[in-house]
């Protein structure tokens, strides 16, 4: 997405470009590292078109919002839903697995069967609902994964896979979730968060009051993670994996020292706080980092050669947690899918001569950011690759036959 000069002109964020796009590997090299393409942009870009303003971020999120189903403001979530309510949303999250039929996959490596799918089915505990259902709020504290049913076991389309089926997202500490109902054996609550809902493992989390819990929903001095990941460690010694533009609440004391909000979960399940002393560099920043085309490389860059994480998997990013952890980096905030991000952003190009650095490049199950092109005028991306299992710079190229004979990417 170029979020910079088609903003400036029209108004809104623009840039997107939705040609159904895969690349092939390069071989590394200087256009394998940021500054080729900081270079590049450098040369081709008028600098006042490379940067945005808090105010026009914020104009831009508003306009995401309205298109992003997917997206939710916390801060106004209400304190009671209806038995009916609550299971309109756990049947959202359970997606493709909401209906009654067994679905043919396979759970740790054999055929799913009908006794499995039965107590799986018993274990979300829908008819178990009370007619009317208090929220309760909770605040991640470790990182943790959001799965479409209330199970840890992997489900996949054949016994060799590595996809996970069940897989939502990963989700960060220190991460406000609205807890709206609880598996039939209590080792999974279902959630949820700014961008998304499932079945979280209860260890996952802990349970607070709503005006604590507002305290993370909408901080009013936090730090935020800009390195593609970051282990903290709280003053009681607890080691947690962060990722980048995970958001910290920070207190900041009468001689301007910075303390990170760091969560933690107490024997009875219940929300603790370490007031931890921050150490800032190029790991964390106080506040988002400034919207720049400099900044949009160096976070891009950052992860390359990282491992491919389907929905987060292997402490890692998949295609579209890797150009979402970019963006929130700097307070821009996309839904979580690629599907989503593709509907929710409000400019559409489709012309390849017009597609500046920062494009999300959109194909059936995937998305890529575009870097521009390189000595040779061949167009350039840098994605999280399911086939590569990596994240990778690539070039575009060999389209219609990748596509006729792939079908679809993750």
């Amino acid at each position: 997405m170029n979020l910079i000069k088609i903003m400036k002109t029209a108004g809104l964020m623009g840039g997107l470009f939705l040609l159904p796009l895969i690349g092939s590997h390069v071989e590394a090299g200087t256009i394998t590292t940021p500054e080729y393409w900081q270079a590049v942009e450098k040369a081709t870009t008028p600098a006042e078109n490379s940067t945005m303003t808090p105010q026009e971020i914020q104009q831009l999120n508003e306009s995401i919002r309205q298109r992003a189903s997917s997206l939710r403001d916390l801060s106004s979530y209400p304190t009671v839903l209806d038995r009916q309510q609550v299971q309109q949303r756990i049947y959202a999250g359970m997606q493709d697995y909401w209906q009654g039929d067994r679905p043919t996959v396979y759970a740790a490596g054999h055929l799913l069967t009908d006794d499995e799918w039965k107590t799986i089915r018993a274990d979300c505990n829908i008819d178990g609902l009370s007619a009317e259902l208090t929220v309760r709020y909770a605040v991640t504290t470790q990182r943790g994964n959001i799965r479409l049913l209330p199970s840890d076991t992997a489900w996949s389309d054949s016994p060799d896979s590595s996809f996970d089926r069940l897989q939502g997202t990963a989700i960060d500490p220190a991460q406000p979730v609205a807890v709206l109902a609880a598996s039939l054996d209590g080792q999974f609550v279902y959630v949820e968060s700014g961008d998304y809902q499932g079945w979280l493992d209860v260890d996952k989390l802990a349970f607070t009051d709503r005006n604590t819990w507002l305290e993370y929903v909408r901080p009013a001095d936090f730090a935020v993670v800009t390195d593609h990941k970051k282990t903290i460690i709280a003053a009681n010694g607890q080691k947690t994996l962060y990722q980048m533009g995970a958001v910290i609440p920070c207190i900041i004391d009468h001689n301007g020292r910075i303390a990170l909000k760091l969560p933690a979960r107490t024997d009875a399940g219940m929300l603790t706080i370490h007031n931890t002393p921050a150490q800032f560099d190029h790991t964390l920043h106080i506040g988002y980092l400034p919207y720049s085309a400099d900044n949009v490389i160096h976070q891009a860059f950052s992860f390359l050669g990282d491992v491919y994480g389907w929905g987060g998997l292997e402490d890692s990013v998949d295609c579209s947690a890797f150009v979402q952890d970019i963006y929130r980096s700097m307070g821009i905030h996309i839904p979580r899918d690629a599907d989503q991000q593709e509907l929710s952003l409000p400019v559409k190009m489709y012309d390849l001569t017009k597609a500046r650095l920062g494009n999300l490049i959109f194909k059936p199950g995937h998305v890529m950011m575009y870097l521009g092109k390189d000595a040779d005028g061949m167009p350039m991306v840098i994605h999280a690759s399911s086939a590569y299992h990596q994240v990778m710079v690539a070039k575009l190229a060999d389209v219609t036959s990748q596509i006729s004979s792939v079908g679809s990417i993750r």
